[in-house]
Formats: C-alpha cells, structure tokens, sequence
C-alpha cells in the first residue's frame, strides 16, 4: 500500500514538475509561469491541506530544496533518451555505446526513485496519514488545472474530446482528471482460433 502510494507520489510530483519547468520559458498572465504557479499553491496549501502556514511554508522548502537535483535529473533522463534513440535510428546501433548509456538510465532512475523517497519522507513527517491523502489530491488538482492552462483548455477539459473521459463531469482518473479511453474498435478482442 505504502509502496503504490509513493508510485502515485512520485508520478504526480514528476507530472507537476514536468509541466512547471515546460511553462518557465514562457509568460502566464504577464508574470512568470513558475512565480506564479508557487503563489498560487503557498495560498491554496493550507485551507487544502488543513495545516497552517509555518507547515506551508516548510513543505515548499522541501521542494524548493529538491527541485533543482529533480530538474537535473529529468534533464539528464531526457537527453539520454535522445541520445538513445539517435543511437538506435543507425543502420547498425553501436551495442558498444547503447551499453553504458542503459546502465546510465538505469542509475538515474533509480536515483529519482531515491531523490523522490527521501523528498515525500521529509514531507510526511510533517503530516498526519489525513494530511498526507489531502496532499496527493491537491497535487492532482494542481496537476489538472496547470495542464489545462498549458493546453488552453481552461475548465472545458473532457468536453467534446473524442477518446477522452472525464473533466468536470466526474469520470476519469481520480480528482474528476481527463484519461484516454479506447473506441469500440481500438479495444482487443481474443477469438478462438477457428
């Protein structure tokens, strides 16, 4: 259970943070995306979470102090995944050079993994098992609505979108958010051999 919560966790904080540092380089309202995105969650975290603001405030200490190792990381992954597939886009790929770089990608994995443990253990010890449920769907939330600014979308998420299940009509993922759905053809179906 604990195990499938941090996964949860780690998702969400890696979705969060994903889509936070992709708006960076771009304006949100005449200010800074990330300026913003952190006022927003310093006002909301409290009344969402139930704790007062001295928690608040040690909780974005937390990710103010991770933030920089994650977004190293994710850096990282990401130019090892291009590196991997101009490796693998050659007529012959280089088993010489794929080799170490798969075991690097494991590493920073596993490192994330590490990063993440140690980042949501700081955190829980300041909050209750309530708290802590609290939080995950705030993030999710907060997830929601920063993906819905970077699409354009707005509150119109789910609506009129062929495949997709959810937005305010309460279906979907959990906390109401949008997922892809599969049309009647697109689903397997297993026959009998004849």
């Amino acid at each position: 259970m604990h195990r499938r919560i941090l996964f949860l966790f780690l998702g969400l904080t890696l979705a969060g943070a994903s889509l936070a540092w992709g708006q960076t380089r771009h304006g949100f309202g005449g200010g800074d995306f990330h300026d913003r995105f952190l006022e927003v969650k310093r006002a909301q975290l409290g009344p969402a979470l139930g704790v007062n603001q001295r928690t608040v405030d040690k909780l974005l200490a937390i990710d103010a102090r991770y933030k920089p190792l994650r977004h190293q990381l994710v850096t990282g992954m990401k130019n090892d995944m291009k590196r991997l597939q101009q490796l693998m886009r050659q007529p012959s790929p280089p088993e010489r050079e794929i080799k170490p770089l798969l075991a690097d990608m494991k590493r920073k994995r596993l490192e994330m993994l590490n990063l993440q443990q140690r980042k949501d253990d700081e955190e829980t010890a300041l909050l209750t098992p309530m708290q802590q449920a609290r939080y995950i769907m705030y993030l999710m939330s907060l997830i929601k609505e920063a993906r819905n600014i970077k699409s354009g979308e707005g509150a119109h998420s789910g609506r009129n979108r062929p495949g997709v299940v959810g937005g305010d009509r309460g279906l979907g993922a959990p906390g109401g958010m949008p997922v892809p759905t599969l049309r009647p053809t697109e689903i397997p179906v297993s026959r009998p051999p004849r």
